[in-house]
C-alpha cells in the first residue's frame, strides 16, 4: 500500500511537470503558427496539436520522473516520514527500488509512443501542415495582388478558379513570368513564359512553352528523413540513470528547498544537453 501511494504521488508530479513543459512548447508553436492554425480546418488543427502534445508529453516524461522522484523523496526526508518508515525495518534503498519498479511502465510507455511517433515525423508534419495552408492561400490569391511565401513572391493579373493569367514569380534570385498558369496538386504549371536565372553575378534569359514549379519541394525543402529508434532508448536510459542520481543526492546532500530547486534545475539542464548530443551523434 505504501509503495503504491508513493508511486501514485510520483506519477502525479511527473505528469504535471511533463504536461507543463509540453504546453509551453505547444504555446510557442501556436504563436508561430497562429494564422495557419486558426485559418485551417478545426479538425486538422486539433489533430496536429494533439499529436504534437502527445509526442512532447512522452519526450519530457522521463526527465519529469527524475524531478518527481527528487521532489517526493525530499518531502519524505524533510517531513521525517522517511525516518518513520525506515524504523519499521524498511531501508530507503529498498523503498526506492520497489517504487521505481511500480513506475517502470511509465518509462517504457515512452518507447511505445516513440515507436509510432518520431521527432522527424512531428517536424515533417509541421512543414506539411504549413505547406497545405499555403497552397490553399495560393488558390485564393486576389487579382493584381502580391503574396509572399517564404522566399517566393507571386503576382497574378487575372484568375479564374485555379487558372491564372499574366503571372509573375520571384523565387530567390530567379524571375519567372508566364501568360498562363494552372495550379494543380501542389504544382504550378506555367505556359508561354520566360525564366531569368542568376548565376555567377550574371543573368540568363530562357523562354519556355511549359514549365512546372513544385511548391512541395520549395516549401518542404527536404524529404522526410527516416529516423532510427534511438532517441526514446536514450531518453529512457538517461531517465533511469538520473533517477538514481537524484535519489542518492537528495538523501545525502540536500536539506533545503532552495538547494533542491538548484539541483533539479542543474540535473535537467545536463540531462537534456546530453540527450541532444546523443541524438546529434547517433
Amino acid at each position: 500500500m505504501l509503495y503504491r501511494f508513493l508511486a501514485w504521488r510520483i506519477t502525479k508530479v511527473a505528469f504535471t511537470v511533463s504536461l507543463i513543459l509540453s504546453a509551453l512548447f505547444l504555446l510557442v508553436q501556436f504563436i508561430q503558427l497562429d494564422q495557419v492554425l486558426l485559418k485551417s480546418p478545426a479538425k486538422e488543427s486539433v489533430l496536429f496539436l494533439s499529436v504534437w502534445l502527445l509526442y512532447f508529453f512522452s519526450y519530457f516524461l522521463p526527465s519529469s520522473m527524475v524531478v518527481a522522484f527528487g521532489w517526493v523523496f525530499f518531502d519524505l526526508k524533510e517531513s521525517k516520514k522517511l525516518n518513520v518508515i525506515t524504523s519499521f525495518g524498511k531501508s530507503s534503498t529498498s523503498i526506492f527500488y520497489k517504487v521505481l519498479l511500480l513506475c517502470a511502465p511509465l518509462f517504457f510507455s515512452v518507447a511505445i509512443v516513440g515507436f509510432f511517433i518520431k521527432q522527424e515525423d512531428i517536424f515533417y508534419l509541421r512543414k506539411l501542415f504549413i505547406y497545405k495552408y499555403h497552397t490553399e492561400i495560393i488558390k485564393g490569391i486576389p487579382e493584381k495582388g502580391f503574396y509572399t511565401i517564404g522566399k517566393i513572391n507571386i503576382r497574378v493579373e487575372k484568375k479564374n478558379a485555379n487558372v491564372f493569367n499574366d503571372v509573375f514569380l520571384k523565387v530567390e534570385d530567379n524571375l519567372i513570368s508566364a501568360k498562363e498558369a494552372i495550379f494543380r496538386d501542389g504544382e504550378l504549371i506555367l505556359r508561354n513564359g520566360s525564366l531569368v536565372l542568376k548565376k555567377d553575378d550574371r543573368y540568363y534569359l530562357t523562354k519556355f512553352q511549359s514549365y512546372k514549379l513544385s511548391f512541395l519541394n520549395i516549401l518542404l525543402l527536404e524529404e522526410r528523413r527516416k529516423d532510427r529508434f534511438l532517441l526514446p532508448v536514450f531518453n529512457i536510459t538517461l531517465g533511469l540513470i538520473f533517477t538514481f542520481v537524484v535519489f542518492y543526492t537528495v538523501l545525502k546532500y540536500i536539506g533545503k528547498h532552495t538547494k533542491l530547486y538548484y539541483t533539479l534545475g542543474l540535473l535537467m539542464t545536463i540531462y537534456h544537453l546530453v540527450l541532444i548530443l546523443l541524438r546529434a551523434k547517433f
